[in-house]
This record gives C-alpha cells, sequence and structure tokens, in this order.
C-alpha cells in the first residue's frame, strides 16, 4: 500500500512538471522564431504567451495518454539528462543576443531559465517514478538517513542569489537578474531533490531500504537506485561506508547512517545471495 501511494504521487507531480516543462520549452522555441520575423516586444510575448499555454496542454495530455511516459523516461541515464539539457539552444540564443545578432534577449533568457529548471524537476521525478517501478517489493532491511548537506549554508547561498537578481533588477541590468534568479531556483530545486530541504513534515522520511533491485536511497521527494551488479566492492573506510561503482562511487559517513556495520553486513550479505560478485574487503 505503501509503495502504491508514493507511486501515485510521484507521478502526479511528474504530470504537472511535465506539463510545464513541454509549455516552457514550446514557448521558448516560438519566441526565438518570432524573433527571427518579427522581433517586437509584443509579438514575442504574445507568441510565447500562447506556445507556453499550448505546449502546456500537449504536456498534460501525452502525460495523461502515455502513462509509462516517466517510467520511460526515468529508465534511461541519456533520456533523463536531454531533459535539463534541452535549455542549451537557449544559452546560444542569447549569446547570439549579447552579439547583437538577435533582440528579446530578455524573454528568450527567461523561458530558457524556466525550460532547465523544469527539466530538471521532471528529470529527478522520472527517476523516482522508474525506481517505484523496480521496488514494488517488500525491503528486506531499512535504516534511517540523513542525505548529505548543510541547509544553512545552503540559504545563505539562496538568499544571496535572491539578493544579487533583486540588486540587478532595480538597476535595470535584467539579463543579469534572470541569470541570479535562475541559479536561486536551480539551486532550491536541487535542494529539495537531494533532500538537503524538506517543506514541513511534507514528503516521506528518509531512510535506506534494501530491495531485490538494489538499494534505494530514500529522499523527501526523490528516489534513486544503486542496483547490486553496479557494485564491486562494499567496505567501511574512515568511518565512512563506501560502495564502489567506477566513477560514481555511493558513500554514507556516520552523521547520515548510524549503523554503518550492520548496514554494510546486510548489503553484502543481499549482494552475495545474488550471485553480485566476491565479498567486499573491509
Amino acid at each position: 500500500m505503501t509503495g502504491d501511494r508514493h507511486t501515485g504521487t510521484a507521478k502526479a507531480a511528474f504530470r504537472l512538471a511535465f506539463a510545464g516543462y513541454v509549455g516552457t520549452l514550446v514557448a521558448g522555441l516560438v519566441a526565438i522564431a518570432t524573433t527571427l520575423t518579427e522581433p517586437t516586444r509584443i509579438a514575442v510575448t504574445g507568441a510565447a504567451a500562447v506556445g507556453l499555454l499550448g505546449g502546456a496542454l500537449v504536456g498534460i495530455v501525452l502525460a495523461r495518454r502515455h502513462r509509462e511516459l516517466p517510467t520511460h523516461l526515468g529508465r534511461s541515464r541519456l533520456r533523463r539528462t536531454a531533459l535539463p539539457v534541452s535549455a542549451t539552444p537557449f544559452g546560444v540564443a542569447v549569446g547570439a543576443a549579447l552579439l547583437g545578432w538577435l533582440e528579446l534577449r530578455i524573454v528568450v533568457a527567461a523561458l530558457g531559465v524556466a525550460v532547465a529548471v523544469t527539466g530538471y524537476v521532471v528529470m529527478r521525478l522520472a527517476e523516482t517514478c522508474y525506481v517505484d517501478s523496480l521496488t514494488d517489493d517488500k525491503p528486506a532491511a531499512t535504516w534511517q538517513w540523513e542525505p548529505p548537506g548543510t541547509p544553512k549554508l545552503d540559504a545563505i547561498v539562496l538568499a544571496t542569489w535572491l539578493l544579487l537578481g533583486a540588486v540587478n533588477a532595480v538597476t535595470a541590468d535584467w539579463l543579469l537578474s534572470i541569470t541570479w534568479t535562475g541559479l536561486a531556483l536551480f539551486w532550491a530545486a536541487t535542494s529539495l531533490a537531494e533532500g538537503r530541504w524538506r517543506v514541513g513534515s511534507l514528503g516521506d522520511a528518509p531512510e535506506l531500504r534494501v530491495h531485490e533491485a538494489g538499494l534505494v536511497e530514500q529522499r523527501p521527494y526523490t528516489r534513486s537506485l544503486v542496483r547490486w551488479s553496479e557494485i564491486s566492492h562494499v567496505r567501511l573506510r574512515e568511518d565512512e561506508l563506501v560502495l564502489d561503482r567506477g566513477l560514481f562511487d555511493v558513500r554514507f559517513g556516520r552523521d547520515q547512517l548510524a549503523d554503518l556495520e550492520a548496514a554494510r553486513t546486510e548489503i553484502e550479505r543481499h549482494r552475495q545471495s545474488l550471485g553480485n560478485g566476491a565479498p567486499g574487503t573491509p
């Protein structure tokens, strides 16, 4: 029942985020096209507004009709990464505007920021939906876990970028204002997705869960999976549990996970029971 609730919540959030992503993407592309043909503020803004509404409706229809869309997108790292990277053309367009080749760079920049942020949110939610589809079994073991981060420092960084955005807005330097504000929004999105921030009691309690498919890192609003086949060794090193998996090692400090020894033993036992390699070295 809990797994169904998690999956339903993630898919509902995905549909909303996907509608926003498609809407801002279409609006941005329409705005760029309009600046090439009729570069007036009214024309570009109007075209972008129509594109935003139309794109959002298309996103809602696609997400509703293709219920496996989040799982499909979340299955591949390449597909997930392509979502926020799709903001690249907007960066190119802003660069062209700075060189005098394109007008109305402010609208394009703002929509580019929106595409990057919504694309990142969709990416993390798609990954969560995919993880949920693989881990509907009851976990063999769970541990309370504190995602790494420094919430106070994150808040200071966010406030600094928002302040810089406000200062530049006051001086009418809109491009810089959008840049700083965009960084602040992206920072807030990553802080929530990584579990460094939590809105009150909303969301799930952070924990690590051992499933047949792998080790799930459950954050308040997102989940990720480390497959057993990806892990070459499990070891303790200087008060840190390390799961070796090439360039992307997973590490848990004692301040994040209290009983490192028990976690190592259970993770290694589960790996061995599934036939994934030799025992980890201590």
